[in-house]
């Protein structure tokens, strides 16, 4: 029958079918495909090598009959020109299902499963989402093993004039592991990140607030400045525990009251807190509890420094602030305080491997497949030698390099008595 409008509207599954293809009379092999549960589909049916093939052409109501004849005509002349429209649509298909945005999405549920697992941060997965999605949004539509070196480079560099240097060598880092990922999946060969161009000169993060100079003693002047400078306030207090304790800066600047064991006298960082996904526990020595017991709980409110819905939030300001009153030489940042804390017991004699515990590093690979020891009593008495050195000092009761090595270890029990235990928080 030639097919009409009319007469697709009242087309009927036969009795007993559950699929049924109704040709039209125009057109050879050319027809409606009707399927139990109301489907409706323009299909044309046609041979190639001595198989039989069909093409879905679209929908019955997306496409007009007259539209999906047109299409029909054009299919039959590609065939005669030997191309195969059904291997054609199975091909773009494919192409989707290896497109950029495609195999993002299935590497951010990969990473979403991770952080489910404790194995990566949550912020993490915001800024890779940030740069895959958002960054890297004009690349969403090209098949991964299609883009080019250039075409990342190009990307980058506008990144690095609209988003700032940072922003670009950030995203660049994530979307080359992304590409890691992909090859490792099988959906591309290359990396096209490789060989492009940082836009923002490393930093070499040396800076420590101990200076070291062979054949002299160390000069401690820049922390012990930096402790008494701290201000009165959060900031303050956050400052002079990253010396003690030689955490990240949000570890200690977004610390929860349920993480501080007053009893036990230490932290417990969950692995959603820090950077290798891994708990740590920092032992608090007497400074550092003194500090704690200055601070009042506010009402409603589980964090311990700051005022908003998170923890502490005014890194910059507070920052530029303390630059002004604590006139350092050299700029130095938050971070250098743990190269500095590290720096530090050092000289006064702990190990590596333990000076490496208290900074919550991974081991070596050995190390980590072979020694599980946390080393938690060896970091106690490390952050105590610390805290008593650095205390000395603070009071002008020792000299640089006057007072190093485990013979400060005496100084640890004049810490204790002044200090009064207050009570728990509830």
């Amino acid at each position: 029958m030639k097919l009409t409008d009319t007469k697709i509207a009242g087309l009927k599954l036969d009795a007993g079918k559950t699929d049924q293809i109704f040709f039209d009379d125009e057109i050879s092999g050319f027809g409606v495909r009707i399927r139990e549960g109301g489907s409706r589909k323009f299909v044309l049916h046609y041979r190639i090598g001595g198989n039989q093939r069909r093409h879905t052409i679209g929908a019955v109501g997306v496409l007009k009959l007259e539209e999906a004849r047109h299409r029909a005509r054009r299919a039959l002349v590609d065939l005669g020109d030997g191309k195969d429209p059904a291997a054609e649509k199975a091909e773009i298909k494919q192409q989707a299902r290896l497109s950029f945005k495609a195999a993002a999405d299935d590497y951010i549920k990969v990473l979403q499963n991770r952080v489910a697992a404790g194995d990566l941060k949550p912020r993490s997965l915001v800024e890779i989402d940030r740069h895959l999605l958002k960054h890297f949004k004009a690349l969403h539509g090209l098949v991964l093993s299609s883009i080019s070196r250039a075409t990342v480079a190009s990307r980058l560099r506008e990144l690095a004039t609209n988003n700032g240097t940072g922003a670009a060598d950030r995203t660049r880092s994530n979307v080359s592991t992304f590409f890691g990922w992909a090859i490792g999946e099988g959906l591309c060969q290359v990396n096209p990140v490789d060989g492009t161009n940082r836009h923002s000169e490393p930093v070499e993060r040396e800076r420590a607030l101990i200076q070291v100079t062979p054949g002299k003693a160390p000069d401690y002047d820049e922390i012990v400045a930096v402790w008494r400078g701290a201000p009165d306030n959060d900031y303050g207090k956050i400052v002079r525990l990253l010396i003690l304790t030689m955490c990240r800066r949000d570890e200690i600047g977004s610390l929860e009251r349920a993480e501080i064991d007053r009893e036990a006298r230490l932290i417990r960082l969950p692995g959603s807190r820090t950077k290798n996904g891994r708990e740590h526990l920092v032992p608090l020595s007497d400074p550092a509890l003194a500090i704690l017991d200055t601070i009042e709980q506010r009402d409603g409110r589980e964090f311990v420094f700051g005022s908003g819905k998170g923890g502490y939030s005014g890194w910059s300001k507070s920052k530029e602030q303390m630059d002004k009153a604590v006139k350092l030489k050299t700029p130095w940042t938050l971070h250098d305080l743990r190269r500095t804390g590290r720096t530090g017991v050092g000289i006064l004699g702990v190990a590596p491997h333990v000076g490496e515990a208290l900074l919550n590093h991974l081991p070596a690979k050995l190390l980590r497949t072979y020694d599980t020891n946390a080393y938690f009593k060896e970091k106690r008495e490390a952050l105590e030698i610390w805290a008593a050195h650095l205390m000395r000092l603070v009071d002008g009761e020792a000299s640089n390099g006057a007072d190093q090595g485990l013979n400060c270890r005496h100084a640890i029990t004049r810490l204790r008595p002044p200090l009064q235990a207050q009570p728990n928080p509830s």
